[in-house]
């Protein structure tokens, strides 16, 4: 933690001092993403699919970004299996002291890394701030429902450790998909009055896991349809100043 603590000390000094007079940050984003495999299936043979969804934050005048504290992401045509599939909830691996070890391993639909930034909120230059590199775990919680969590080596973050999990849903999306849409905490965004933690990169894959129900394969994620010979992607970030903003990308797709 001496990081985050000498940030903290240093946030001191800020407020104090006559500061600049910073205009608000004008965050820009970027997506990749990928489906396998690509054919599009439909609603009465929907095709197991795994994902690899991937993006980044960035900011148009040099400065580090505002931090996002919404996010909805949407691939055409695919929707979720949750309710067929093993789970674990927020609540234990909270109750576990934001450990996910207890977890069912067959519960696990994802995984990924994420850098971050961590800065003084009042001065979006980023001086005096570092980077914070951590893993996400991500954790069927039920239909419609997930669990991201973040954790990792606290020191590759400041001393900062595993995160607070965080809910999340499936919401209807285009294409007779669904689209995950959650909320950042604050306690995740600011977990020291004053300082911010901007996510910089996300990468992540969602498996092509599949279960037997009836006879049938059945996925965690199906395709039911493409549009045409793509199947796109959009994606809304929310920051926490500024306004919302869409971000697409195109995946291939065959019949």
């Amino acid at each position: 933690m001496r990081r985050v603590a000498a940030l903290a000390a240093a946030l001191g000094v800020v407020l104090v001092v006559a500061a600049i007079a910073w205009a608000q940050q004008q965050n820009t984003y970027s997506v990749t993403a990928s489906i396998s495999p690509s054919k599009k299936g439909s609603k009465a043979k929907p095709l197991p699919v795994g994902v690899k969804f991937n993006y980044k934050v960035d900011e148009a005048t040099g400065k580090q970004p505002s931090a996002v504290k919404n996010y909805k992401i949407s691939f055409y045509g695919v929707k979720s299996n949750g309710g067929l599939f093993k789970t674990c909830s927020s609540s234990k691996i909270s109750g576990a002291g934001n450990n996910d070890s207890g977890c069912p391993a067959a519960a696990k639909v994802g995984s990924g890394t994420i850098d971050n930034f961590v800065y003084q909120s009042a001065d979006p230059s980023g001086a005096g701030g570092f980077p914070c590199t951590k893993k996400v775990n991500l954790w069927n919680a039920g239909q419609d429902k997930l669990v991201i969590f973040v954790f990792g080596d606290p020191a590759q973050c400041g001393g900062v450790g595993a995160l607070p999990p965080i809910d999340a849903k499936y919401v209807k999306g285009q294409g007779g998909g669904q689209a995950l849409s959650f909320d950042v905490p604050p306690t995740v965004l600011h977990p020291i009055a004053g300082l911010t933690v901007a996510v910089r990169s996300v990468q992540s894959t969602v498996t092509k896991k599949t279960i037997k129900k009836k006879g049938k394969t059945r996925g965690y994620y199906e395709s039911v349809a493409c549009k045409g010979s793509k199947r796109p992607v959009v994606v809304t970030f929310t920051p926490e100043s500024g306004s919302p903003a869409t971000a697409t990308a195109s995946a291939s797709c065959s019949k």
